[in-house]
Protein backbone atom coordinates (compact mmCIF):
# COMPACT_ATOMS: atom_id res chain seq x y z
CA UNK A 1 0.00 0.00 0.00
CA UNK A 2 1.38 3.60 -0.90
CA UNK A 3 1.02 6.05 1.50
CA UNK A 4 0.60 10.07 -0.31
CA UNK A 5 2.48 12.93 0.85
CA UNK A 6 1.32 14.37 4.39
CA UNK A 7 3.14 17.07 5.55
CA UNK A 8 1.95 18.92 8.41
CA UNK A 9 3.65 20.23 12.26
CA UNK A 10 1.74 19.66 15.37
CA UNK A 11 2.36 22.63 17.82
CA UNK A 12 2.27 21.81 21.09
CA UNK A 13 2.40 24.38 24.12
CA UNK A 14 4.77 22.92 26.58
CA UNK A 15 5.86 23.31 30.02
CA UNK A 16 7.57 26.61 29.20
CA UNK A 17 4.51 29.09 29.87
CA UNK A 18 5.92 29.41 33.29
CA UNK A 19 8.69 29.56 35.47
CA UNK A 20 10.26 27.25 37.93
CA UNK A 21 9.49 28.53 41.55
CA UNK A 22 12.43 27.15 43.08
CA UNK A 23 14.90 28.60 41.43
CA UNK A 24 16.47 27.25 37.83
CA UNK A 25 18.05 24.18 36.94
CA UNK A 26 20.82 25.17 34.43
CA UNK A 27 21.71 23.48 31.17
CA UNK A 28 24.35 21.24 31.10
CA UNK A 29 25.83 20.53 27.31
CA UNK A 30 28.12 17.84 26.55
CA UNK A 31 30.21 17.66 23.23
CA UNK A 32 32.35 14.84 23.63
CA UNK A 33 29.47 12.94 22.45
CA UNK A 34 29.72 11.88 18.72
CA UNK A 35 27.32 12.12 16.03
CA UNK A 36 26.44 8.29 15.83
CA UNK A 37 25.93 7.88 19.82
CA UNK A 38 24.06 11.38 19.78
CA UNK A 39 21.08 10.33 17.07
CA UNK A 40 21.35 6.10 17.76
CA UNK A 41 21.38 6.64 21.98
CA UNK A 42 19.93 10.20 22.39
CA UNK A 43 17.04 10.56 19.55
CA UNK A 44 15.74 7.90 18.31
CA UNK A 45 12.75 6.25 19.78
CA UNK A 46 10.39 3.21 18.73
CA UNK A 47 10.13 1.97 15.45
CA UNK A 48 12.97 3.52 13.71
CA UNK A 49 16.28 1.94 12.90
CA UNK A 50 19.14 4.02 11.26
CA UNK A 51 22.21 4.18 9.80
CA UNK A 52 24.87 6.34 7.77
CA UNK A 53 25.25 9.04 10.29
CA UNK A 54 27.18 11.84 9.08
CA UNK A 55 27.46 15.49 10.75
CA UNK A 56 29.09 18.85 10.15
CA UNK A 57 30.10 21.99 11.23
CA UNK A 58 32.41 22.87 14.28
CA UNK A 59 33.03 20.59 16.98
CA UNK A 60 31.77 22.93 19.65
CA UNK A 61 28.12 23.57 17.59
CA UNK A 62 26.80 19.83 18.37
CA UNK A 63 26.15 18.05 21.73
CA UNK A 64 24.08 16.49 23.81
CA UNK A 65 22.28 18.38 26.39
CA UNK A 66 19.93 17.90 29.54
CA UNK A 67 18.13 20.28 31.58
CA UNK A 68 15.81 18.68 34.49
CA UNK A 69 13.61 22.10 34.74
CA UNK A 70 13.06 22.15 30.86
CA UNK A 71 13.50 25.71 30.32
CA UNK A 72 12.65 25.38 26.73
CA UNK A 73 9.90 22.70 27.46
CA UNK A 74 12.45 19.88 26.68
CA UNK A 75 14.57 18.18 29.41
CA UNK A 76 17.43 16.31 27.10
CA UNK A 77 18.23 15.33 23.40
CA UNK A 78 20.73 16.91 21.06
CA UNK A 79 21.60 21.21 20.44
CA UNK A 80 22.72 22.19 16.87
CA UNK A 81 24.26 25.77 17.43
CA UNK A 82 24.80 28.32 14.70
CA UNK A 83 27.54 29.34 17.52
CA UNK A 84 29.08 27.74 19.99
CA UNK A 85 26.21 25.65 22.21
CA UNK A 86 28.02 26.28 26.05
CA UNK A 87 26.68 30.35 24.99
CA UNK A 88 23.37 28.40 25.48
CA UNK A 89 23.84 28.24 29.54
CA UNK A 90 22.11 31.02 31.13
CA UNK A 91 20.98 33.23 32.71
CA UNK A 92 20.70 35.71 29.77
CA UNK A 93 23.41 38.25 30.47
CA UNK A 94 23.28 39.87 26.79
CA UNK A 95 21.01 41.17 24.32
CA UNK A 96 23.82 40.20 21.55
CA UNK A 97 25.62 36.57 22.53
CA UNK A 98 27.12 35.05 19.53
CA UNK A 99 29.93 33.25 18.49
CA UNK A 100 31.60 33.48 14.76
CA UNK A 101 33.31 29.77 13.97
CA UNK A 102 34.03 30.93 10.58
CA UNK A 103 32.38 27.73 9.32
CA UNK A 104 30.44 27.16 6.23
CA UNK A 105 26.94 27.55 5.86
CA UNK A 106 24.58 24.60 4.06
CA UNK A 107 23.24 25.28 0.45
CA UNK A 108 19.34 24.16 1.31
CA UNK A 109 19.05 26.93 4.06
CA UNK A 110 20.53 29.22 1.46
CA UNK A 111 17.39 28.16 -0.36
CA UNK A 112 15.00 28.43 2.53
CA UNK A 113 16.09 31.73 3.23
CA UNK A 114 17.06 33.44 -0.08
CA UNK A 115 19.99 34.81 1.47
CA UNK A 116 23.79 33.59 2.33
CA UNK A 117 24.36 31.41 5.44
CA UNK A 118 26.99 31.06 7.69
CA UNK A 119 28.52 28.67 10.55
CA UNK A 120 26.01 26.01 9.62
CA UNK A 121 25.63 23.12 12.18
CA UNK A 122 24.40 19.60 10.59
CA UNK A 123 23.25 16.11 11.52
CA UNK A 124 21.68 13.69 8.89
CA UNK A 125 21.14 10.31 8.53
CA UNK A 126 19.00 7.40 6.93
CA UNK A 127 16.59 5.89 8.43
CA UNK A 128 13.56 3.11 8.23
CA UNK A 129 10.82 2.89 10.18
CA UNK A 130 8.20 -0.05 11.58
CA UNK A 131 4.96 2.34 11.36
CA UNK A 132 3.77 4.91 8.28
CA UNK A 133 3.57 8.02 10.73
CA UNK A 134 7.10 10.11 11.53
CA UNK A 135 7.39 12.63 13.92
CA UNK A 136 9.70 13.92 16.24
CA UNK A 137 9.59 17.15 18.72
CA UNK A 138 11.95 20.42 18.34
CA UNK A 139 12.03 23.78 19.39
CA UNK A 140 13.88 26.79 18.26
CA UNK A 141 15.69 29.46 19.69
CA UNK A 142 18.20 33.05 18.44
CA UNK A 143 19.65 36.03 20.28
CA UNK A 144 18.66 37.03 16.70
CA UNK A 145 15.45 38.08 18.90
CA UNK A 146 13.54 40.78 19.14
CA UNK A 147 16.26 43.20 17.85
CA UNK A 148 16.82 41.61 14.47
CA UNK A 149 13.36 40.68 13.47
CA UNK A 150 12.35 41.95 10.03
CA UNK A 151 15.76 42.41 9.00
CA UNK A 152 17.98 40.28 6.68
CA UNK A 153 19.51 38.65 9.80
CA UNK A 154 16.93 36.20 9.66
CA UNK A 155 18.65 33.56 11.58
CA UNK A 156 16.85 29.45 9.84
CA UNK A 157 17.32 26.09 10.32
CA UNK A 158 15.42 22.89 8.21
CA UNK A 159 15.12 19.40 8.36
CA UNK A 160 15.13 17.63 4.92
CA UNK A 161 12.93 14.89 3.98
CA UNK A 162 13.70 12.90 1.17
CA UNK A 163 12.82 8.99 0.57
CA UNK A 164 9.90 6.81 -1.61
CA UNK A 165 7.56 9.98 -1.43
CA UNK A 166 9.67 12.74 -0.30
CA UNK A 167 11.35 14.97 -2.52
CA UNK A 168 14.02 17.32 -0.18
CA UNK A 169 10.93 18.22 1.60
CA UNK A 170 11.32 20.59 4.68
CA UNK A 171 9.39 19.51 7.41
CA UNK A 172 9.99 22.83 9.48
CA UNK A 173 7.09 24.70 8.34
CA UNK A 174 4.40 26.28 10.24
CA UNK A 175 1.00 24.34 9.66
CA UNK A 176 0.51 25.57 5.46
CA UNK A 177 3.35 23.31 5.40
CA UNK A 178 5.21 25.98 3.29
CA UNK A 179 6.02 28.98 5.96
CA UNK A 180 10.13 28.31 7.03
CA UNK A 181 10.12 28.51 10.54
CA UNK A 182 12.87 31.61 10.61
CA UNK A 183 13.51 34.86 12.99
CA UNK A 184 11.43 36.96 10.78
CA UNK A 185 8.16 34.35 10.47
CA UNK A 186 7.78 33.12 14.26
CA UNK A 187 8.18 35.85 17.03
CA UNK A 188 6.78 38.46 19.30
CA UNK A 189 4.62 40.07 16.12
CA UNK A 190 4.43 37.13 13.64
CA UNK A 191 3.33 33.98 14.97
CA UNK A 192 3.52 34.81 18.82
CA UNK A 193 1.17 32.41 19.37
CA UNK A 194 4.09 30.07 18.90
CA UNK A 195 6.66 32.14 20.34
CA UNK A 196 8.49 32.55 24.05
CA UNK A 197 10.35 36.08 25.04
CA UNK A 198 12.77 36.29 27.23
CA UNK A 199 14.68 39.27 27.16
CA UNK A 200 17.66 41.09 28.48
CA UNK A 201 17.36 44.73 28.84
CA UNK A 202 20.07 47.46 29.65
CA UNK A 203 19.12 49.50 32.66
CA UNK A 204 22.80 50.26 33.75
CA UNK A 205 23.37 53.06 30.81
CA UNK A 206 22.17 55.94 29.91
CA UNK A 207 23.04 55.56 26.00
CA UNK A 208 23.14 52.55 24.13
CA UNK A 209 23.70 51.08 20.54
CA UNK A 210 20.97 50.77 18.09
CA UNK A 211 21.52 47.79 16.34
CA UNK A 212 19.19 48.50 13.67
CA UNK A 213 20.07 52.22 13.52
CA UNK A 214 23.80 51.45 13.56
CA UNK A 215 23.97 54.51 16.17
CA UNK A 216 24.03 55.36 19.51
CA UNK A 217 20.74 56.34 21.30
CA UNK A 218 19.08 57.31 23.91
CA UNK A 219 18.18 54.35 26.80
CA UNK A 220 14.62 54.16 27.40
CA UNK A 221 15.11 51.62 30.20
CA UNK A 222 17.96 53.51 32.09
CA UNK A 223 17.37 53.55 36.18
CA UNK A 224 13.91 51.88 35.26
CA UNK A 225 12.92 48.47 36.69
CA UNK A 226 12.53 45.75 34.81
CA UNK A 227 11.22 41.96 35.01
CA UNK A 228 14.89 40.13 34.89
CA UNK A 229 14.94 37.13 32.20
CA UNK A 230 12.31 34.46 32.93
CA UNK A 231 14.00 31.47 31.75
CA UNK A 232 17.70 30.25 32.47
CA UNK A 233 19.06 30.09 29.02
CA UNK A 234 21.11 32.81 26.97
CA UNK A 235 18.49 32.78 23.94
CA UNK A 236 16.90 36.18 23.84
CA UNK A 237 13.25 34.03 22.69
CA UNK A 238 12.55 30.63 21.41
CA UNK A 239 9.82 28.79 20.01
CA UNK A 240 7.10 26.13 22.17
CA UNK A 241 7.57 22.71 21.65
CA UNK A 242 7.00 22.18 18.11
CA UNK A 243 6.39 18.45 16.82
CA UNK A 244 7.04 17.71 12.94
CA UNK A 245 5.22 14.67 11.51
CA UNK A 246 5.15 13.08 7.98
CA UNK A 247 3.39 10.06 7.03
CA UNK A 248 5.93 7.36 5.59
CA UNK A 249 6.12 4.33 3.39
CA UNK A 250 7.48 0.88 6.27
CA UNK A 251 10.91 -0.29 6.04
CA UNK A 252 11.06 2.76 3.01
CA UNK A 253 14.82 3.68 3.38
CA UNK A 254 14.40 7.69 3.98
CA UNK A 255 17.57 10.48 4.78
CA UNK A 256 17.02 13.41 6.77
CA UNK A 257 19.08 16.13 7.36
CA UNK A 258 19.08 18.29 10.20
CA UNK A 259 20.56 21.85 9.89
CA UNK A 260 20.56 25.43 11.54
CA UNK A 261 22.55 28.20 10.46
CA UNK A 262 23.23 32.44 10.66
CA UNK A 263 22.32 34.18 7.76
CA UNK A 264 23.89 37.55 6.34
CA UNK A 265 26.55 37.27 8.84
CA UNK A 266 27.72 34.64 11.47
CA UNK A 267 27.78 36.71 14.55
CA UNK A 268 24.18 35.76 17.17
CA UNK A 269 23.96 32.59 17.57
CA UNK A 270 20.95 30.17 17.12
CA UNK A 271 19.97 26.87 17.97
CA UNK A 272 17.32 23.89 17.07
CA UNK A 273 16.60 21.73 20.28
CA UNK A 274 15.92 18.14 18.99
CA UNK A 275 13.85 15.98 21.99
CA UNK A 276 15.73 12.71 23.22
CA UNK A 277 13.22 9.76 22.65
CA UNK A 278 10.88 11.48 19.94
CA UNK A 279 12.11 10.54 16.41
CA UNK A 280 9.59 7.69 16.46
CA UNK A 281 7.40 5.84 13.91
CA UNK A 282 3.04 5.31 15.24
CA UNK A 283 -0.02 4.04 13.44
CA UNK A 284 -1.81 1.55 12.64
CA UNK A 285 0.66 -0.68 10.62
CA UNK A 286 3.23 -2.12 12.33
CA UNK A 287 6.03 -4.09 10.76
CA UNK A 288 8.98 -5.75 12.72
CA UNK A 289 12.06 -4.53 11.63
CA UNK A 290 15.27 -6.61 10.32
CA UNK A 291 18.29 -5.41 13.18
CA UNK A 292 20.25 -7.20 10.12
CA UNK A 293 19.39 -5.07 7.22
CA UNK A 294 22.24 -4.30 5.54
CA UNK A 295 20.98 -1.99 2.97
CA UNK A 296 23.08 1.20 5.23
CA UNK A 297 25.91 0.90 7.50
CA UNK A 298 24.23 0.70 11.33
CA UNK A 299 25.23 2.82 13.98
CA UNK A 300 28.13 1.46 15.91
CA UNK A 301 28.91 3.19 19.63
CA UNK A 302 31.96 5.38 20.28
CA UNK A 303 33.99 3.99 23.19
CA UNK A 304 35.05 7.18 25.44
CA UNK A 305 38.77 6.54 26.98
CA UNK A 306 39.23 9.08 29.87
CA UNK A 307 42.29 10.92 30.17
CA UNK A 308 41.78 13.36 33.00
CA UNK A 309 43.91 11.85 36.40
CA UNK A 310 46.21 13.23 38.46
CA UNK A 311 49.09 13.56 41.31
CA UNK A 312 48.98 10.75 43.89
CA UNK A 313 50.43 8.11 41.46
CA UNK A 314 50.25 5.05 41.45
CA UNK A 315 51.13 1.97 38.54
CA UNK A 316 48.58 0.12 36.96
CA UNK A 317 49.37 -2.61 34.61
CA UNK A 318 46.33 -2.62 31.32
CA UNK A 319 47.52 -4.94 28.69
CA UNK A 320 50.82 -5.00 29.07
CA UNK A 321 51.21 -1.34 29.40
CA UNK A 322 51.96 0.98 32.75
CA UNK A 323 50.08 4.03 33.40
CA UNK A 324 50.28 6.37 36.12
CA UNK A 325 46.91 6.95 37.77
CA UNK A 326 45.41 8.22 41.16
CA UNK A 327 44.59 4.90 43.33
CA UNK A 328 40.83 6.62 44.34
CA UNK A 329 40.34 7.46 40.72
CA UNK A 330 40.96 3.76 39.19
CA UNK A 331 37.64 3.44 38.45
CA UNK A 332 38.28 6.09 35.52
CA UNK A 333 40.58 3.57 33.90
CA UNK A 334 39.65 2.40 30.26
CA UNK A 335 39.35 -1.17 30.48
CA UNK A 336 42.85 -3.28 29.38
CA UNK A 337 41.60 -3.83 26.27
CA UNK A 338 41.44 -0.69 25.44
CA UNK A 339 44.33 1.28 26.83
CA UNK A 340 46.23 2.92 23.58
CA UNK A 341 49.22 4.84 25.31
CA UNK A 342 52.00 4.68 27.59
CA UNK A 343 52.74 7.91 29.10
CA UNK A 344 51.56 9.89 32.13
CA UNK A 345 48.48 11.31 32.38
CA UNK A 346 48.26 14.72 33.73
CA UNK A 347 46.39 17.41 33.69
CA UNK A 348 47.79 20.98 32.22
CA UNK A 349 47.44 23.59 35.09
CA UNK A 350 48.06 27.56 34.89
CA UNK A 351 48.91 30.46 36.93
CA UNK A 352 46.31 32.75 38.22
CA UNK A 353 44.54 34.75 35.52
CA UNK A 354 46.66 32.71 33.27
CA UNK A 355 46.22 30.92 30.09
CA UNK A 356 50.21 30.53 28.97
CA UNK A 357 50.96 27.08 28.95
CA UNK A 358 54.60 26.85 31.07
CA UNK A 359 57.64 24.42 29.81
CA UNK A 360 56.83 21.82 32.17
CA UNK A 361 53.92 20.75 29.91
CA UNK A 362 55.01 21.06 26.67
CA UNK A 363 56.54 17.67 26.36
CA UNK A 364 52.98 16.36 27.98
CA UNK A 365 50.87 17.73 24.59
CA UNK A 366 53.78 16.09 22.30
CA UNK A 367 52.99 12.83 23.78
CA UNK A 368 49.11 13.34 23.08
CA UNK A 369 50.07 14.52 19.19
CA UNK A 370 52.43 11.36 19.03
CA UNK A 371 49.17 9.40 20.37
CA UNK A 372 47.41 10.94 17.39
CA UNK A 373 50.00 10.44 14.66
CA UNK A 374 50.44 6.51 15.92
CA UNK A 375 46.28 6.31 15.96
CA UNK A 376 44.21 7.35 13.37
CA UNK A 377 40.71 6.21 14.52
CA UNK A 378 40.69 8.33 17.58
CA UNK A 379 40.19 11.94 18.28
CA UNK A 380 40.82 14.60 21.43
CA UNK A 381 38.97 16.80 23.66
CA UNK A 382 40.32 19.59 25.22
CA UNK A 383 38.32 21.10 28.06
CA UNK A 384 38.89 24.26 30.07
CA UNK A 385 38.45 25.16 33.42
CA UNK A 386 39.02 28.10 36.12
CA UNK A 387 39.02 28.33 39.95
CA UNK A 388 36.15 30.76 40.76
CA UNK A 389 37.87 33.85 41.29
CA UNK A 390 36.10 36.35 39.07
CA UNK A 391 32.74 36.71 36.88
CA UNK A 392 31.12 33.94 35.84
CA UNK A 393 31.16 35.59 32.17
CA UNK A 394 35.31 36.04 32.73
CA UNK A 395 35.80 32.75 33.73
CA UNK A 396 34.31 31.37 30.79
CA UNK A 397 36.15 33.08 28.44
CA UNK A 398 38.94 32.56 30.23
CA UNK A 399 38.26 28.90 30.56
CA UNK A 400 38.13 29.18 26.39
CA UNK A 401 41.42 30.98 26.18
CA UNK A 402 43.06 28.03 28.32
CA UNK A 403 41.33 25.57 25.53
CA UNK A 404 42.37 27.27 22.46
CA UNK A 405 46.45 27.77 23.51
CA UNK A 406 46.17 23.98 24.13
CA UNK A 407 44.50 23.46 20.79
CA UNK A 408 46.84 26.25 18.46
CA UNK A 409 49.92 24.22 20.47
CA UNK A 410 48.44 20.99 18.46
CA UNK A 411 47.79 22.77 15.62
CA UNK A 412 51.23 23.95 15.27
CA UNK A 413 52.54 20.21 15.52
CA UNK A 414 50.56 19.49 13.04
CA UNK A 415 47.07 18.23 14.16
CA UNK A 416 44.16 18.45 12.26
CA UNK A 417 41.10 20.27 13.56
CA UNK A 418 38.85 17.58 13.01
CA UNK A 419 41.03 15.20 15.21
CA UNK A 420 40.12 17.90 18.09
CA UNK A 421 36.75 18.85 20.03
CA UNK A 422 36.92 21.89 22.04
CA UNK A 423 35.41 22.89 25.34
CA UNK A 424 35.73 25.05 27.96
CA UNK A 425 33.33 25.19 31.58
CA UNK A 426 34.92 28.12 33.08
CA UNK A 427 34.21 27.68 37.34
CA UNK A 428 30.98 24.94 37.05
CA UNK A 429 33.38 21.95 36.97
CA UNK A 430 35.79 22.07 39.75
CA UNK A 431 38.52 19.29 40.58
CA UNK A 432 39.20 20.57 44.00
CA UNK A 433 37.67 22.98 46.55
CA UNK A 434 37.95 26.55 45.49
CA UNK A 435 38.52 27.45 49.63
CA UNK A 436 41.87 26.71 49.71
CA UNK A 437 45.22 27.73 47.34
CA UNK A 438 45.82 24.35 46.36
CA UNK A 439 42.28 24.02 45.35
CA UNK A 440 42.17 26.95 43.61
CA UNK A 441 45.47 25.96 41.91
CA UNK A 442 43.97 22.51 40.42
CA UNK A 443 40.91 23.95 39.41
CA UNK A 444 43.09 25.89 36.92
CA UNK A 445 43.49 23.47 33.97
CA UNK A 446 42.53 21.79 31.04
CA UNK A 447 41.30 18.18 30.48
CA UNK A 448 42.36 15.49 28.19
CA UNK A 449 39.84 12.70 27.12
CA UNK A 450 40.79 10.24 23.92
CA UNK A 451 37.60 9.01 22.39
CA UNK A 452 37.91 6.47 19.65
CA UNK A 453 35.56 6.64 16.45
CA UNK A 454 34.73 9.57 13.84
CA UNK A 455 35.11 12.83 14.22
CA UNK A 456 32.24 15.52 14.25
CA UNK A 457 33.71 16.66 10.90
Amino acid sequence: MFFGKTIYVLFTVAMIIFAPENGYAQIRVDTTRSAEFLVQDILIGQGILVGNVTSHGAPYSIALFTDSSAQVGIKEGILLSTGNVYYSIGPNKSPRSGWASNTPGDEDLNKVTRGKTYDAAVLAFDFITSSEMLSFNFVFASEEYQEYVGSKFNDVFGFFLTGPNADHVNLATLPDGKTAITINNVNHEQGKMYYVDNPYYNTSDPFIWDVRKRKVIKNRKYQKKVDPPRYDVQFDGFTVVLQARFTVIPVEIYHIKMAVADVSDGILDSGVFLEAGSFRSSGEIVVTLDETDDRFDKVQPDQTIPLTVTTNEVTARASGVEMDVMDENRNLLPDPEVVIADFKIVNIEFAFDSYEISDAYVQFIYSIYQLLESNPDIRVEVTGHTDNQGSDVYNMQLSQRRSDAVIKHLFDLGVKPDRITSRFMGETAPLDSNNTDKGRARNRRVEFVVIRGKTLN
